[in-house]
């Protein structure tokens, strides 16, 4: 399920970027990654924190973008790694998951 929630969310905040020309490169963002980085154990999930590092220092809202819509298993991954759903609000975010709630019942 979390997967499932994750594209979304991802999606939402590509939404947020765009409207208001936000910037990744953040300290709210390298926060969390940090934090993330401090909970997590696997050679793996370090690569794709160390990768969302790059991506984050480097503002490439492109590789996001390509991240957002790729189905590999890769791409998944760092969906689920992301830090970026800290740009979303707490409303926002339920706004998303609510809309998927409903997708799913249908």
């Amino acid at each position: 399920m979390k997967v499932v929630r994750r594209k979304p969310v991802h999606e939402a905040v590509l939404d947020n970027i765009d409207r208001e020309y936000l910037s990744i490169n953040t300290a709210k963002l390298r926060a969390k990654l940090q934090t993330t980085r401090e909970h997590i154990h696997g050679n793996t999930l370090h690569k794709c924190l160390d990768q969302w590092k790059r991506i984050i220092a480097d503002n490439d809202i492109d590789i996001v973008r390509k991240i957002s819509v790729s189905d590999t298993e890769t791409d998944r991954e760092m969906r689920n790694m992301s830090p970026l759903s800290v740009l979303l609000s707490e409303s926002e975010r339920l706004r998303v998951l609510d809309l998927l709630f409903q997708r799913t019942r249908e």
